[in-house]
């Protein structure tokens, strides 16, 4: 049975998942300039960093399987830091081309290492007593505060000139792109203490907090852009746009609720069984069908009286 660390976990990386990647489409489709193509790929690696922890909670018992999801997990966030400087650097028309250039080389090398071994691997899991998580063994171990540093500070020195330009920037409009910037790289920061799990620390809270971390984020780039056109970007949120969304969630809704019900009661039915698969769709309905007709109306009613552009 999952633990209720390894089940908010699973909803708090797959919700984040969504939330990168929808926030790195709205970047993509409409932004042209260097600085929205460096920021989509912070949200890529952000949504692959949510997607591999949830492969690792909801394959948790699984746990020759941990291994890989690890990898999936440390080789993208290698460059996260590199980028984040780099946007910083073009967002704020301050690129400090050498520094930028030097963490650049250093992330491509830290991975190279990292593939062939040379400062370590993941091998084998630590049982906690909330479930499973992949472990570094002793040669990766000994680096970890390096490999901490190495990402905590160009994150924190971004964030510090995002600080300084709000600062010093007088227009509303600009402060507050700024501001919202400023707030979702500290999220970043903030969510690196999950990585704490990886120490042979046994505290349940520390990962859904990491990974609530990293939701916030992406949610508060995505309201800056609703709300304030955040990036330049300006769009027309339609009907289509809306129900895409509950979809989603009908769909994850299903999902989980399937898994639940075969980890709860896969062995007296069966983990294939028909009757999963239509428990699955009862519950479904269970939960959205009273709150159908009032979505509805609530999105009339919204479009009726508005046209909400961000």
């Amino acid at each position: 049975m999952p633990s209720t660390t390894v089940i908010v976990t699973s909803v708090t990386s797959f919700l984040g998942f969504l939330l990168n990647t929808g926030v790195m489409y709205l970047v993509l489709s409409k932004g042209r300039k260097r600085h929205h193509y460096l920021f989509a790929g912070i949200l890529l690696i952000c949504a692959i960093w949510d997607f591999g922890v949830f492969l690792a909670m909801i394959r948790n018992r699984f746990v020759e399987e941990l291994v890989i999801y690890g990898y999936i997990v440390f080789y993208p966030c290698i460059f996260l830091p590199a980028l984040i400087f780099h946007f910083t650097g073009s967002y704020l028309n301050q690129v400090r081309v050498k520094t930028t250039i030097l963490l650049y080389v250093v992330c491509a090398a830290s991975a190279i290492l990292m593939a062939f071994g040379i400062t370590g691997r993941l091998e084998g899991i630590y049982t906690y007593s909330w479930g499973q998580i992949f472990r570094p063994d002793e040669q990766m171990l000994a680096g970890f505060p390096i490999m901490i540093a190495f990402f905590i500070i160009p994150v924190l020195a971004s964030c510090w000139f995002f600080y300084q330009a709000y600062r010093k920037e007088t227009s509303p409009l600009p402060r507050r792109h700024l501001l919202y910037i400023f707030t979702g790289f500290m999220m970043i920061s903030f969510a690196t203490v999950k990585t704490l799990v990886l120490l042979d620390i046994d505290v349940p809270v520390l990962l859904p907090a990491g990974m609530f971390f990293n939701d916030i984020f992406a949610a508060v780039i995505g309201i800056a852009i609703i709300k304030d056109r955040l990036f330049d970007i300006t769009l027309i949120i339609q009907k289509g746009a809306i129900y895409s969304g509950l979809a989603a969630v009908l769909i994850f809704v299903f999902s989980f609720s399937e898994h639940m019900l075969v980890t709860y009661l896969g062995h007296f039915f069966g983990e294939h069984s028909q009757v999963i698969h239509l428990l699955s769709i009862a519950l479904v309905i269970a939960i959205l069908m009273p709150v159908k007709h009032r979505l509805e109306r609530g999105i009339e009613g919204f479009f009726a009286k508005r046209q909400l552009e961000f």
